[in-house]
């Protein structure tokens, strides 16, 4: 357990969701958020005590942007992935872009690249959607979801890559018709062990005892090439309930941090009331991995009941765990030594 409630919350931009941490390799902190104004970014001159809004991390007024992602090159670009959609005049506006820092002491992002993008019939949300940049064998690659009604009638799980002067052809990597699961939101890291693993949210549960609309799911892949069927390794605790948006991390000792918004100890179901959670493994190796190898999960943000935690994630830098989520006073954020961490698991374990 984490035993979050003890740790104070930041709040780094009221009126904000979505909020992303990141930490540069020259130690500086910087966080992104969905705004009115778009995405905007934000730095710190104290190492996350206060924040200030540094600028814009969208370039596109007439859509609405969101889900932002960081990713620093190995040559010091950060670049900052995000979804931009609108209503078009002949349908159903939908793209995945990124946008690049190329001044490693300033925030100045200009536009990069289109990911991918679809126009289609107007209604329904239907399209591509959560970015999560990384490098996959060596190439920049992009993960994201995609229900596009062109593409499938349920949605997939698909990846690009950067070939240095566009976004390759898409790979599958879930494919939600065979699995019957509107499979969404990826995020996925490389693996100190070697290898890939991969957290998303599923509907294939929906008709099963208990009837989950959303279960959190993982994938392995030890080569990036060839990946895993999902594998449940959260299942909410209350019939009816719904557990989505995940997020993963890997501490040092090789143990998985996995974060979702859940709304099962809620009576009134649904992303309102739903709050963010957070989850350790055993330190099993995570081909081997499924509900029965987390600890208990741990509610981060207390909030009203009726409101939510929202769209979290959690990050680590290998000294600290930062937990970040929107809530009724912004986008806010905690964070605990690792140390700390590693002590009460120990503890808890006696």
């Amino acid at each position: 357990m984490f035993h979050w409630k003890s740790i104070p919350q930041t709040v780094i931009a009221p009126r904000a969701a979505s909020l992303r941490l990141f930490r540069l390799r020259d130690g500086r902190l910087i966080a992104a958020a969905e705004t009115a104004r778009g995405i905007r970014v934000y730095t710190t001159a104290d190492d996350g005590q206060s924040w200030a809004d540094a600028g814009p991390g969208s370039f596109t007024p007439d859509l609405v942007s969101a889900n932002p992602e960081f990713f620093e090159m190995p040559d010091g670009r950060i670049l900052l992935a995000h979804r931009a959609i609108g209503k078009r005049e002949n349908g159903f506006y939908t793209s995945l872009r990124v946008n690049v820092c190329e001044d490693p002491g300033g925030m100045n992002f200009r536009p990069h690249s289109v990911v991918t993008e679809y126009t289609e019939p107007d209604g329904g949300f239907r399209g591509v959607w959560e970015p999560c940049l990384g490098i996959l064998n060596g190439v920049l690659t992009c993960f994201y979801a995609n229900d596009a009604t062109s593409v499938t009638p349920q949605q997939n799980i698909e990846y690009k890559q950067w070939d240095g002067a566009q976004w390759s052809n898409r790979t599958v990597v879930c494919d939600g018709v065979q699995h019957d699961s509107r499979d969404g939101m990826p995020v996925w890291i490389p693996l100190r062990a070697g290898g890939y693993a991969l957290v998303i949210e599923a509907t294939c549960r929906r008709r099963e005892p208990g009837r989950h609309p959303f279960v959190i799911q993982l994938l392995f892949s030890p080569d990036g090439v060839r990946w895993s069927d999902p594998v449940d390794i959260f299942r909410p605790g209350t019939d009816g309930s719904k557990a989505g948006a995940p997020w993963i991390a890997e501490l040092e000792d090789g143990r998985l941090v996995v974060s979702f918004q859940t709304d099962e100890d809620s009576e009134t179901k649904g992303d309102c009331t739903s709050v963010m959670k957070t989850m350790i493994s055993d330190g099993s190796p995570a081909w081997e991995l499924h509900t029965e190898k987390f600890g208990p999960a741990e509610t981060v943000f207390e909030v009203p009941e009726g409101s939510g935690a929202l769209w979290a994630a959690v990050y680590t830098d290998g000294r600290e765990l930062f937990a970040s989520a929107g809530t009724g006073d912004g986008a806010v954020m905690k964070r605990a030594a690792i140390e700390k961490i590693h002590e009460s698991e120990k503890r808890s374990n006696l």
